[in-house]
């Protein structure tokens, strides 16, 4: 348990406080991450399926607003909106013919570990999915991530 005047770490049996001596009585609450709601920084969930599908019908052309979408959404939810914008992201990559949306998937994942609370080496996955060529799947899985946010809240 931790003292709720210092917030030192303390032994569970200890009636004061090994830092600054002051009497524990019932046991302070443990520190947690701050949680965002999914919700008020407007996001809401995306059916898979049928963002797959649209992709499809126009030619990849919904599948480049996908993109700017899910890096978005994933920087909101994961508190890292200073990361580089959606819109940036996709010129780079179209830039660099592909080669930026390798680095993308790879920070991809690392956000969805943050955004699930995980530590699954998503980061991983993602790039070596991304390396055999289906960056679709890296967006469904993503999207994914973002659909349990927001129906978690």
């Amino acid at each position: 348990m931790f003292c709720k005047y210092c917030g030192k770490e303390v032994p569970d049996n200890a009636a004061f406080c090994t830092e600054c001596g002051k009497p524990l009585g019932e046991p302070a609450p443990q520190p947690t991450a701050p949680t965002v709601n999914a919700r008020e920084l407007g996001i809401t969930s995306r059916s898979i399926v049928t963002a797959i599908l649209l992709t499809i019908v126009t030619c990849g052309i919904y599948g480049l607003y996908w993109f700017v979408v899910l890096t978005n959404e994933m920087n909101k939810l994961s508190g890292k909106e200073q990361d580089m914008s959606g819109g940036m992201a996709l010129l780079l990559s179209l830039v660099t013919c592909g080669i930026y949306t390798i680095f993308w998937a790879y920070k991809m994942g690392e956000k969805r570990d943050i955004v699930t609370g995980e530590s699954a080496s998503s980061n991983v996955v993602y790039l070596v999915i991304t390396l055999f060529g289906f960056g679709i799947i890296v967006y469904a899985l993503a999207q994914d991530a973002i659909n349990k946010a927001v129906e978690r809240q």
